[in-house]
Parts: C-alpha cells; sequence; structure tokens
C-alpha cells in the first residue's frame, strides 16, 4: 500500500508597508519546518506561504526577495484595505485546497519551535474543525455553536492570526470572510457561518504563548501621531462594524442577536464617543471609499433597535466622553458592579 500524500498547510500573510516582516516570517517558517527533528511530523506535512502586499510601491529587489521566499504572491501597488487583502486569502484557500489554512499577521513574531508544536497539535487533534490559540495558558478541546458568547475568556477569535482552520470540514463558510469584509469583521463571519452551518464547531485550543509574542501596534515609524489618536482613527470602523456583522449573521433570531449584542456594548459602551470622534474625521481625499463616518452611523441606528438597555448603553456611550478617564476609581467601579 502506497503512502498517502502528504497533508498541507497553507499560511497566508497579508501585509502593507510591513512587507519585509512578512519576508522575514516567511524564511523563519521555512527555516522551522526545516529543522523539525521528527521524521513522522515532516513527511507528514508541506507548508506553503502566501504572501499578499496591497498599497505600497516596491521596489525591484524585494519583489524577488518575495517571490523568492513565498510560493504565492499577490502584490497591489493601489491600495485595496487590510480588510480585503486578508480576506482574499479565503479565496487562495479555496483554490489551493489545502488541509489546513492560517492567515498570519506581520505582525506576529513566530517564536523557536512554534511550527513544529502547531503540526503535532494538528496531528494529535486532526479531527477538530478549528484551532485557536488563547491567553490563558489553556491546551483543551470544547465545542461551540457561538464565538461571540459561547468561547472560553481569553480566546483568540477575533485575531487573524490566533485561528487556524481544518480547511475541509469549514470550507463551505470561506466565502462570508469576502462577503463580510467590509465590516472588519471577516473572519469572524466565516467562524460563526460555520457554526450556523454546522451547528457547532469543535475546537483545539493552546497558549498563544508557544506561537508568537503578543502583537503590537504598529503606528508606523517616524509617525506624528500618538498611539491614542492612531487607533481612534484606525479602527474606528472595525470597532462600529462589530455590531453590523453580529446584525447581519443573526438577523432572524432577534433573540439571540440581542443577547450577543448587549454582550459586546456591555464591554464597548465607554468606548463609544472615542471612536465615534474617529469615525467623524475627515477621510483622506485621495481614498474616499474607506471613510469610516457612513459605517459609525449605520451602527447606530443597530444599536437603537436592539433592546432598550442595548439603545440607552450606546447613546450614553456616544455622547459622553468616558475613554480619557477609563482609569478612574469610579469608572472602574462601575463597570465591575454592574457589568
Amino acid at each position: 500500500m502506497g503512502s498517502s500524500a502528504p497533508k498541507i498547510l497553507l499560511i497566508y500573510i497579508p501585509c502593507h508597508s510591513d512587507y519585509q516582516r512578512a519576508l522575514e516570517t516567511a524564511v523563519k517558517i521555512r527555516t522551522q519546518f526545516a529543522e523539525i527533528q521528527e521524521v513522522s511530523i515532516k513527511n507528514t506535512f508541506v507548508i506553503k506561504v502566501h504572501i499578499s502586499v496591497n498599497g505600497v510601491k516596491i521596489p525591484a529587489e524585494h519583489y524577488h526577495e518575495l517571490e523568492k521566499s513565498a510560493d504565492f504572491l499577490n502584490y497591489f501597488s493601489d491600495p485595496l484595505g487590510g480588510d480585503t487583502n486578508i480576506n482574499q486569502g479565503f479565496l487562495k484557500a479555496l483554490e489551493i485546497k489545502p488541509d489546513y489554512f492560517w492567515i498570519l499577521s506581520a505582525n506576529e513574531f513566530l517564536v523557536d519551535g512554534s511550527i513544529n508544536y502547531l503540526l503535532k497539535i494538528f496531528v494529535e487533534n486532526n479531527q477538530s474543525d478549528l484551532y485557536v490559540t488563547n491567553s490563558m495558558n489553556r491546551s483543551t478541546t470544547y465545542q461551540t455553536s457561538n464565538v461571540f458568547i459561547d468561547i472560553p475568556s481569553g480566546s483568540g477569535y477575533g485575531l487573524i492570526s490566533s485561528v487556524i482552520y481544518n480547511f475541509k470540514k469549514t470550507r463551505s463558510s470561506f466565502s462570508a470572510g469576502p462577503r463580510f469584509g467590509w465590516t472588519g469583521w471577516g473572519q469572524l463571519a466565516v467562524l460563526q457561518t460555520a457554526c450556523n452551518t454546522l451547528g457547532s464547531l469543535k475546537v483545539t485550543e493552546f497558549p498563544d504563548r508557544y506561537i508568537y509574542q503578543k502583537p503590537f501596534t504598529d503606528v508606523g515609524s517616524g509617525s506624528e501621531k500618538t498611539e491614542y489618536e492612531f487607533v481612534r482613527r484606525t479602527y474606528a470602523h472595525s470597532f462600529f462594524g462589530m455590531p453590523i456583522l453580529i446584525f447581519a449573521l443573526f438577523g432572524r433570531n432577534t433573540k439571540i442577536r440581542n443577547r450577543v449584542l448587549f454582550a459586546w456594548i456591555k464591554k464597548n459602551w465607554f468606548k463609544m464617543r472615542y471612536f465615534k470622534k474617529g469615525a467623524q474625521g475627515e477621510p483622506d481625499p485621495l481614498q474616499p471609499q474607506f471613510d469610516s463616518r457612513w459605517i459609525q452611523q449605520l451602527a447606530g441606528l443597530i444599536l437603537s433597535v436592539s433592546g432598550p438597555i442595548v439603545s440607552f448603553l450606546g447613546l450614553t456611550g456616544s455622547v459622553f466622553s468616558f475613554e480619557k478617564v477609563r482609569k478612574s476609581k469610579l469608572l472602574i467601579f462601575v463597570k465591575r458592579k454592574f457589568f
């Protein structure tokens, strides 16, 4: 009897001006795989790396380096936006049809031995639908039917690098990524659509420290903006995109929809005005398609019709500025006592 074909792990690395970090990550992946000593692991897997660069001009010599380091390379000098670039990965996976699929941010730094550790997880838990990191040092397997509220604390579902997909089990939901990418949460759309389709997902979780160092906010070299202002402007779109995504995914089940929206607003009401100001700033006149104001207004309408408590917290958070006093003893007491 002939040996079975090796299983493919497709690693998709979307990037922008940080494309050199993507290059370094690709090289590290190759090096770590080459250093694996266990023959049974090494012969079981093949790793394919796809780098996708958008919105930046790349010198010819850097382009050739990227080409050498990756099995697949996409290069768009025009700005697609980070969400579009990320969610193209799901389409590439549908084209390649790997056994496992991982979208890996260029901002993550892989720790030594991470690839070997991950491949062992696949071997030992090959019936799982998802493989998800957590920040609480847990190693376990569980079932979930809702990735917004039916998950353990510290789970990394909202971080693209935290989730690896068993492709054959979740592929039917991959088209939800591009369809809902405009909310800023294409990955969560894929995950919840998979829950809705399959009824529940079998998830194997493991500590993130075995895979990568903690992610960081890249404000860009030489940026004059403080991180406070950078985060407000850059992430306003995805902040207000979350209630829109929830509304869309649970549009036919008002009870669950309002429950999930309540869980979200309970943790985020005091950030509303902070991000509202970010959304109302003037957009880049050369890139009006990335204006966040419309999505902020739509999120406000959704919260206003999602139950009296959700509506009240959404309105209160939008009118009063709590972000700068978020560490005050009074606000901390209120959040702990009531939320």
